[in-house]
This record gives C-alpha cells, sequence and structure tokens, in this order.
C-alpha cells in the first residue's frame, strides 16, 4: 500500500483534531455569551430541547469524515492494474542483393542496387516502432545492422554497401535466409520476418529448400523483386574513352541480367509469405510491409501496467455516507408527550 499524495495523511491527522477544538471553543463561547444576556432560570428553559451530547457526537462525525476525505485525496494505492495493450511493432530483417547483377540500370533509367536503397529508406521512414535489421548477401552473407528500433543507424550501414562490399561473388539467398534464422535464435523477438531484395537470379544454394526449412522454425519470408522482365547489361567499369563497358560471358558475349519473379514467386510460397515488385518508390517494399509484416503485430496480450490500482473510491464513499450521518443526526432531545390522567 501506498499514497499518492502521502503529505494529506499528515492533513487527514491534523485536521479533525482542529476541527473538534473549534467546535468546543465556539460551544464554551455561545455558552458564555448566552450567560450574559440571559438569566440562569430563563436559560434553562430556553436550551431545554438542545441535547449538547448530540452535538459533539455531530462533531465527531464531522471530524472523522474530514479525516476519511483527506485520506481519499491522499490517493491510496496497491498493487499493479493489469491491462490489455495492442502489440504495435514487429521484428523483421531486410536481405538485400550485392550482386554485380544489381547494378544493372533498368528500373526507371536508375541501376537496381539505387533503386532498391531508396525503397528501403522510404520503409524505414514509414515504420514507426518497428525493429528492422539488415543482411547483405552475394556469393556469401553478413549481418550488416541488427535488429533495432534506431532506423537511422539501420540507414547508415545500407548507404555503405556496395557490390564490392562481399568478396564472394554470386547470388546465394539461402545463405541469407540461414543467417536470418540464426539471427532470430540469438535473441527473443516478437515476431521473425525475412524480407528478400533481389533481382532473383540465383546463381549458387537452393533458396527453396532452405526457405522451407526457415518455415518450420517460424521465419516468415517475403520477396521483393527488382529489375524488369526485359533486364539489361551489368555495367563493369568505363574504358579510357569514358565509354561503359558490360560483363560478358565466356563466349564474348554481353550478359544480360533478368528478374526472375517465378523464382522469387516459388521462394515466397515455400516460406509462407508473397512476393511484390518493387515498383515505382519503393512502393512494393511499403506494401509488404503494410500486407505481411504489419499485421503479424496484431492482437492483444495482458501486461502489468507501471500504474499502480488506486483505491480513492472507497474512503471517498465512506466520507460521504459520514456527511450525510451528520446531516441526518438531530441535536435535539427527543420530546416525552405527558400522558392523560
Amino acid at each position: 500500500m501506498k499514497f499518492a499524495l502521502p503529505w494529506f495523511l499528515l492533513a487527514a491527522a491534523v485536521v479533525p483534531v482542529l476541527a473538534l477544538l473549534l467546535h468546543g471553543w465556539s460551544e464554551r463561547r455561545a455558552q458564555k455569551r448566552l450567560r450574559s444576556l440571559i438569566s440562569p432560570r430563563l436559560k434553562e428553559q430556553l436550551l431545554r430541547s438542545v441535547d449538547f451530547g448530540k452535538r459533539w457526537h455531530k462533531a465527531i462525525v464531522l471530524a472523522c469524515g474530514l479525516a476519511v476525505l483527506l485520506v481519499a485525496v491522499a490517493r491510496p494505492q496497491f498493487g499493479f492494474k493489469p491491462m490489455e495493450v495492442e502489440r504495435s511493432s514487429v521484428d523483421f530483417i531486410v536481405a538485400l542483393d550485392l550482386s554485380r547483377s544489381m547494378l544493372a540500370e533498368d528500373v526507371e533509367t536508375k541501376p537496381r542496387m539505387e533503386a532498391a536503397k531508396e525503397g528501403l529508406n522510404a520503409l524505414l521512414d514509414r515504420i514507426g516502432s518497428d525493429r528492422a535489421g539488415l543482411i547483405a548477401f552475394a556469393g556469401d552473407a553478413f549481418l550488416a545492422a541488427p535488429v533495432t528500433q534506431d532506423h537511422e543507424a539501420v540507414k547508415r550501414n545500407l548507404a555503405a554497401l556496395t557490390t564490392d562490399s562481399i568478396a564472394k561473388q554470386g547470388s546465394d539467398m539461402a545463405k541469407a535466409i540461414e543467417l536470418a534464422v540464426k539471427t532470430f535464435e540469438n535473441g527473443k523477438y516478437e515476431t521473425k520476418a525475412l524480407v528478400i531484395v533481389t533481382d532473383g537470379e540465383e546463381l549458387q544454394g537452393d533458396a527453396i529448400v532452405a526457405a522451407r526449412a526457415a518455415s518450420q522454425k517460424g521465419l516468415s519470408i517475403f520477396t521483393v523483386g527488382v529489375g524488369t522482365s526485359i533486364g539489361a547489361r551489368i555495367p563493369t567499369k568505363k574504358d579510357g574513352s569514358g565509354m561503359a563497358r558490360f560483363s560478358k560471358n565466356e563466349f564474348g558475349n554481353e550478359v544480360v541480367t533478368r528478374l526472375n519473379e517465378r523464382m522469387l514467386q516459388q521462394l515466397a510460397a515455400s516460406g509462407k509469405g508473397f512476393y511484390e515488385p518493387l515498383g515505382k518508390d519503393g512502393t512494393g517494399l511499403v506494401n509488404t510491409w503494410r500486407r505481411g509484416l504489419e499485421p503479424m503485430a496484431k492482437g492483444t496480450q495482458t501486461k502489468q501496467s507501471k500504474d499502480m490500482e488506486e483505491y480513492f473510491q472507497w474512503p471517498l464513499a465512506l466520507a460521504l455516507l459520514l456527511f450525510l450521518a451528520e446531516m441526518l443526526v438531530s441535536d435535539r432531545r427527543n420530546q416525552v408527550k405527558p400522558s392523560r390522567a
């Protein structure tokens, strides 16, 4: 038991005593004035119906009411009140493809990597209290940012990623999925979701098998496709004349990389999620969060509030009853009617 305003307890001890002293002083003063104004014989006749004992009873009841009222004002509290709260956050990781095919410029005349980063920044600006992490992958995978509510830190790590951030080239989505599973297993998270942002050109690994295994461990997988089905060439570096050069295969032909939507749809289905194209200004990522991630946080749970349960109602009700009793109690003597002879 504690009190929110404990100094009113001192008032609860002092005010009733002062009220009774004031009542006694008032009674003595009234008696003194009566003695100076009327004779003793007349005084006895005039005050015959007044019961001074009942007056003191009324004063005591009033003083008790004041004491209990001040206890109510002190706000007695006991225990923590349970409350139903709606989970408003979700924990997820974004896996960004850093393979060289992400340099192809077929997303609004900009490289796939740049479009994906812009979409991820737009997503991080929208997710509120959700916790997000970042995995970078190509032929290997590493955790670029842990799952956190510090979205600005995730943005800084995202900006530093390039296709040269991973020495081993290729596109091994299975390693990104396995790293996400391991990351979630090493912490306490409300939800487990992975969003893979890639063009879907898997050159190694078996992402479908990894997605099914991850799904059995409670990880939901969503895919966001970057690029177009028409495809584009993969730039390497400019030659001495400033002209762009493009990657070639072993036959000397320029490599054209295309968005593999079918692969990404199968991968999302294996992870019990869905596929979205990146779209203009990263709308696919925002749609994935709104349709897939945000609903995962819905539901209520009972938690102990930091606020204590208030019990001022009980002393307040008792104070009102005492005040009512004080008003109803008469300070007059019971008149006995003389019986007829």
